[in-house]
């Protein structure tokens, strides 16, 4: 293909691997655009290229997505299976993907002790051989709307099954012969341990990040700074990693004097190696790809631009693998450096100082990145513009050479490696501190809410359009400005849409309901569910154990383009209805909390008021008798009636009417605060019930249900919950009502859409 025309070839790969996985109008669109582009070149030659790319890449994904199919069934089995990779142990937990006859399987082991744990990691490798009896279980898919699909995930990875076992010992397994690629990725074990257990705390996270791809050692806290302010690809191996390296083997070897082609040799080795060593990871391939084309091409005098070399290696990553164009970070690897390339020429003028040219870079890198983080995450960073022309520099002139630097001191010099280890530490420090406070800013970030097709395409359309207009010596406020319009259209009709919407968060046994009004007149939050933690081992600890509220809660929220709550209500102080309420801190904002009469006795409601006391959160104490109204319904507490702090018999219960129905959020009130309720109100009918806690027979009377007769039963408890909820006692007095049942066990999260005149439920499972 001529010199600058590759970049076809990979719209035209592209174009045939997304007909197959995603028949949809953008898919068309992109299609179009590419033939249209082509005829425009009026060159026959790229028409009969493009065409065949196309052809052949429609073929390969068609092929790829027929084969993706298991061989094994659902049941308990016994079979050899052999690690692909080192097995990741974490606290209790051991996950690794395994092979047995040629096909994938996730394997997931709970250790059981402190020695067997010890013995795993010792004796468990990448090529290992093991005898394992156990389950194959399905993947769970995504049970809340917009949510990680795991089930997806592992599709598209060719795997199918997870291998749940019970029993896993070191001494029932033997090492069969290694493949080459085994053999680094055990190198690269070895490599992170060293770290681990020689490099001072502080620097573990970032030396194994930056050395070998591994970012698992980073405290939450610290990592979600550096997604807020837009920096935390430089914790990732990517292009400017590459580059320091390739500079420093030829500076060294130059030195000893290697001559330049014996280099180019020795890097057409040890690049790819490296590769493999680091992780793996798309922008790490992509990069040596690129490299290793680049300096073949200056070799060998061979008409390739950097744009073709980035092109050349889209194609090769979808011959390999055409399901990563679903990975994220293949997708901002590839989009973010091919609009840094098409704007060279403007970004690297002779007469821009080195402050403009970086701040150039991070403009187009941010509104390139801006879908793609949209899409996926549900936000992102504005602030990153500033943080990046503040970050890059120090991290690529400072913090990379200094781990490198520093793991290869180690080797050599222990007095040495102290006295550097505690001045990068320091320098490490007031870094994170920096981002703590760039990321504490209200404004860091901007949620988005998950962007429907249209609006995707048009962010698309929006970020060329910079590029363009940049190319064209616009000023930036110009060039910027169609994209700015595309967010803000889109930001709005998310806001200020016409329709309302009513969330029963499928948020595990717990308790979490979302209610976001139309017209932005009112987002509400009816508790937050939460995860009992009970004290293990220290061996047993995991470094991110799981949390409903970044886990779940928060991203619900955010895909709904939700960044101001205005009414918290913690209906009393269980854990599993308001123990994730201090994680939305800082996330979300929330204008005020209302509690039950006197709950803030309880220590973790007082642990959550005293956090929210840090953000200026008012609190209010309500019970019944109380409430509010707008355009779109009316809100009223009816229980408790006194001060006096029950537990569950004095949760708050909500009485709505909005969206054409009225609405009974119960709480965990029992059949004794039933009876008081029977008591004081002669009539209390409501279309939709939300039954009080979570199915339990100690709620849901028949006189209860008789009395409110609803038409509309929800009820939220976990899969498979050790409490048997919901019982079945309470069901059948449903069903002899006459009441129609929605369960997030058995369904995901419950969804009603409405307007005005009324509105309709739909689930996410069934």
């Amino acid at each position: 293909m001529a010199t600058g025309k590759w970049f076809y070839g990979a719209i035209a790969a592209l174009s045939g691997v997304m007909l197959i996985f995603e028949f949809h109008l953008l898919t068309l669109i992109l299609i179009l655009i590419g033939f249209i582009r082509i005829i425009l070149e009026k060159e026959k030659k790229l028409f009969v290229f493009f065409s065949a790319f196309f052809i052949v890449f429609f073929v390969l994904a068609f092929i790829n997505e027929k084969n993706n199919i298991s061989l094994f069934d659902q049941g308990n089995t016994s079979m050899d299976v052999t690690f692909l990779e080192v097995p990741q142990i974490d606290g209790n937990r051991l996950k690794a993907v395994v092979n047995s006859t040629n096909e994938k399987l996730l394997l997931q082991y709970t250790i059981q002790n402190e020695e067997e744990k010890l013995l795993l990691e010792r004796n468990i490798k990448a090529g290992t051989t093991c005898q394992i009896a156990g389950e194959l279980v399905v993947p769970e898919r995504n049970r809340n709307e917009y949510a990680f699909n795991y089930k997806q995930y592992l599709y598209r990875q060719n795997i199918h099954w997870i291998l749940e076992t019970n029993k896993l010992s070191g001494n029932e397994c033997y090492s069969s012969k290694q493949s080459f690629k085994a053999i680094l990725q055990n190198i690269r074990a070895v490599g992170v341990k060293f770290v681990e257990n020689s490099f001072p705390e502080q620097l573990i996270p970032y030396a194994n990040a930056l050395i070998f791809g591994d970012r698992s050692s980073f405290a939450e806290d610290t990592y979600r700074s550096y997604q807020q302010i837009g920096v935390v690809h430089l914790l990732a191996i990517s292009g400017l990693h590459i580059a320091f390296l390739v500079g420093l083997i030829y500076l060294i070897f130059l030195r000893l004097g290697i001559t330049k082609e014996t280099i180019y040799w020795l890097l057409m080795i040890i690049l790819p190696i490296y590769a493999v060593i680091s992780g793996s990871n798309p922008p790490v391939i992509r990069a040596v790809l690129m490299t290793l084309l680049l300096l073949t091409s200056k070799k060998w005098r061979l008409p390739i631009t950097t744009l073709d070399a980035l092109s050349i290696s889209f194609i090769v990553f979808l011959c390999i693998d055409p399901f990563l164009v679903y990975h994220a970070g293949f997708q901002l690897s590839y989009c973010v450096t091919f609009c840094l390339i098409v704007s060279s020429k403007s970004i690297f003028t002779m007469h821009h100082s080195y402050i403009r040219k970086m701040t150039d870079i991070s403009i187009i890198s941010t509104l390139a990145s801006f879908p793609i983080l949209a899409f996926h995450f549900f936000e992102f960073s504005l602030i990153g513009i500033i943080a990046n022309v503040i970050f890059v520099p120090f991290y690529t002139s400072i913090i990379l050479p200094s781990m490198i630097s520093l793991f290869m001191v180690k080797l050599f010099s222990e007095r040495l490696f102290t006295f550097l280890a505690d001045f990068i530490a320091a320098l490490v420090y007031y870094s994170e501190q920096f981002a703590f406070m760039l990321s504490s800013n209200k404004f860091s970030t901007i949620i988005t809410g998950k962007p429907n097709i249209f609006s995707i395409l048009f962010m698309v359309i929006g970020a060329y359009l910079y590029v363009y207009l940049n190319e064209k010596k616009k000023t930036r406020i110009v060039a910027v400005l169609p994209l700015t319009v595309i967010m803000l259209i889109h930001m709005a009709t998310v806001q200020y849409s016409p329709k309302g919407e009513v969330i029963f968060i499928d948020i595990g046994q717990g308790d979490s309901t979302l209610i976001k009004l139309p017209y932005n007149r009112g987002t509400y939050l009816i508790d937050t569910g939460g995860q009992l933690n009970f004290p293990v081992p220290e061996w047993q600890e995991r470094k991110k154990p799981f949390q409903v509220g970044k886990q779940i809660l928060i991203p619900v929220l955010k895909s709904k383009g939700i960044r101001k709550i205005d009414k918290l209500i913690l209906t009393h102080s269980d854990t599993d209805h308001i123990g994730a309420a201090k994680e939305l801190f800082g996330e979300i904002m929330i204008k005020e909390i209302y509690i039950s009469p006197n709950s803030w006795e309880n220590a973790l409601m007082k642990e959550i008021l005293k956090s929210a006391g840090k953000y200026d959160i008012p609190v209010f104490e309500e019970k019944a008798g109380s409430g509010w109204e707008n355009k779109s319904g009316q809100f009223q507490f009816i229980f408790p009636f006194d001060d006096h702090y029950e537990g569950n018999n004095s949760s708050l219960v909500l009485f709505a009417t909005f969206g054409g129905f009225s609405w009974l959020f119960m709480g965990d009130v029992e059949k004794e605060g039933e009876e008081k309720i029977i008591q004081a109100y002669r009539k209390l009918n409501a279309n939709v019930l939300k039954v009080a806690h979570h199915g339990s027979k100690t709620s849901s009377t028949f006189d209860f249900i008789h009395f409110v007769q609803p038409d509309y039963a929800i009820i939220s408890s976990g899969f498979n919950n050790r409490y048997g909820h919901p019982h079945k006692e309470v069901i059948d007095i449903l069903e002899e009502n006459k009441v129609y049942i929605y369960r997030t066990d058995e369904q995901g999260a419950i969804h009603f859409k409405f307007t005005k005149r009324g509105g309709t439920f739909h689930t996410i499972m069934q």
